[in-house]
């Protein structure tokens, strides 16, 4: 493994400085940096990659272990595309229900960024793998409250991004990214209402350009990771004999 090591050292090498050069520093005349090359000889001679792949397939036994139980069946396939998509409004309306269950006041709106989701989960069986390759970072669910006016800058976000996975309002926008319209359970935005949102402790910090969950108060970070949440909501449906399916039902609609 040393002779590795020392490739890579080389080739790290090798690419910050190809060739002799001179500079002067401005700040202090006189002071000059030579930079130069430095010949690293190395063979790798591909030492301990036996017990390397002995290692990787062990892990990988472990891995498929845990990722292979079933969970639950999808009736429908579960992609991902804009300005909604079954996989979109899946996600969306799961974390409003199990984050409603979590929190000890009335949840108004669920948000989770498709750029979270990493990947559809295709018609059938529906393994905890599947779950884990959408889900695939350890976001918490988190809680925070915004004004009507922030709400509403919030949907002028959402308008811009081409849509966003959400549960609990009904957004027109045009093919531009701008907001047409929003309402939250059939009703206008109240200007001088508050929403309860439900998101990820991850866009609870304004991050993937929704910037305005960041001036939100009341900010409650919960243990609960996403993934385990939608394990936890996967079960229980099939629990009560429910098939996993969603589809596009007009809570984003694109104004022509």
């Amino acid at each position: 493994m040393k002779h590795t090591y020392l490739a890579i050292i080389a080739l790290a090498v090798a690419l910050s400085g190809c060739g002799k050069k001179e500079q002067a520093v401005k700040e202090k005349p006189g002071i000059k940096i030579e930079a130069g090359n430095i010949k690293v000889v190395a063979t790798d001679r591909n030492d301990g990659a036996d017990k390397i792949r002995a290692i990787l397939e062990r892990d990988r036994a472990k891995i498929d272990s845990i990722k292979s139980p079933v969970l639950g069946e999808a009736t429908v396939a579960l992609e991902k595309y804009i300005p909604e998509s079954p996989l979109m409004n899946f996600a969306a309306d799961a974390l409003m229900e199990m984050a409603q269950r979590h929190s000890a006041q009335k949840v108004d709106i669920a948000l989770t960024n498709k750029g979270g989701l990493r990947s559809n989960i295709t018609a059938g069986t529906i393994t905890f793998g599947d779950v884990y390759n959408v889900f695939t970072f350890d976001n918490r669910l988190a809680f925070l409250t915004l004004s009507g006016e922030q709400l509403q800058q919030l949907c002028n976000e959402i308008a811009a991004a081409g849509g966003e996975a959400i549960s609990g309002m009904r957004l027109v926008i045009t093919r531009e990214g701008k907001l047409v319209d929003a309402t939250v359970a059939g009703q206008p935005i109240d200007p001088q209402a508050t929403y309860r949102i439900a998101t990820l402790d991850y866009l609870s910090q304004g991050n993937d350009n929704l910037t305005t969950l960041a001036q939100g108060s009341n900010l409650e970070v919960s243990r609960h990771l996403l993934r385990d949440l939608m394990v936890e909501y996967i079960k229980e449906q099939t629990e009560k004999g429910i098939k996993i399916s969603a589809k596009c039902d007009g809570r984003i609609t694109i104004k022509e």
